[in-house]
């Protein structure tokens, strides 16, 4: 697998609740060139045995992490460049060979390979996307906005194992596929992992986020959710705590009640607390969390109660 290093970011103009963007189509290559060029950028550059050369330029905005990535031969010329969001892979990523070619472009908003060679068993994985695809389909609709992750789906074999889009040597005998619902180009929440073993059957003790319901839809939008939010004073605050990760809208599935919901949280104080040693210790957060029913649209205020350890 590949070994890529994220570091913290800041970039492009965002609006203030969470990871809202404008929902305009970006270019790839305008959005890599201000990643690059922007004063606040740092760069990390990682020398590699054999003359090989890596990257990062790093860019964050809130929630929001943004990388530029670019790998060069060791005669100088460049090998692979593209866009991480939030650690994942994101638009269109290129490779290149030793004088410059384009050799492969993969478009990770759509999974598929737009330049390329084969990997090695793409029938095979072609036929558990297939699949997979046709169970989505099924429990939530065609246009539902779910699509697959290539970034963070994996196919494993007796040996090895790599994302969707690496190259597989052995024949892959179980697959992980991740699928996100996507509310715009930029904001997409991670909901569900299908696992399949090497005949394509499904493994359901280790499925998530499938609704018994068929098919299930989302009557309140993002957009709904996060109107309901700023009524009742959720996400409205910039946040500097330990606790900022739960203070922005997120979506998450209730299988007891069968049901997603978006979740926010409101910490409106924390105590730090050490331990007698003077070592580590506790932050505590107190709060509310609001709940909103995705279907429905019921709404729950619960109280928020959580800690975090702390070491030195």
């Amino acid at each position: 697998m590949k070994n890529i290093i994220i570091i913290l970011i800041s970039v492009i103009s965002f609006q203030s609740f969470g990871q809202e963007t404008s929902e305009n189509t970006i270019n790839i290559d305008s959005l890599f060139n201000s990643i690059i060029k922007n004063p606040e950028t740092k760069l990390d550059r990682n020398n590699y045995p054999k003359g090989v050369v890596k990257e990062f330029y790093e860019l964050q905005q809130k929630k929001d992490k943004w990388t530029a990535f670019k790998e060069y031969y060791s005669n100088g010329k460049i090998k692979e460049k593209g866009v991480f969001l939030n650690g994942d892979y994101f638009n269109l990523w290129t490779v290149y060979n030793e004088k410059g070619d384009v050799i492969s472009e993969i478009d990770y908003s759509d999974s598929k390979i737009i330049i390329g060679n084969q990997l090695g068993f793409d029938k095979l994985l072609n036929n558990c996307k297939s699949k997979s695809d046709n169970l989505i389909n099924e429990h939530f609709g065609i246009d539902s906005g779910i699509k697959l992750n290539a970034s963070r789906s994996y196919w494993y074999s007796e040996n090895n194992s790599g994302t969707w889009f690496e190259k597989r040597d052995e024949q892959p005998t179980e697959f992980l596929l991740r699928y996100s619902l996507f509310v715009s180009e930029f904001n997409s929440f991670g909901i569900i992992e299908l696992h399949f073993d090497s005949d394509l059957n499904l493994i359901e003790k280790e499925t998530k986020g499938l609704p018994k319901i068929k098919p299930y839809q989302f009557n309140i939008s993002y957009d709904k959710a996060m109107e309901i939010a700023k009524s009742k004073n959720y996400g409205s605050i910039n946040h500097k705590n330990a606790f900022t990760e739960s203070e922005y809208l997120d979506l998450e599935f209730d299988n007891d009640n069968d049901t997603y919901n978006w979740v926010i949280s409101n910490v409106i104080k924390t105590k730090s607390l050490e331990n007698e040693n003077g070592k580590g210790g506790t932050i505590n957060g107190i709060g509310t969390t609001l709940s909103i029913d995705c279907q429905t649209g019921n709404i729950e205020e619960t109280k928020f109660e959580q800690s975090i350890i702390i070491s030195h």
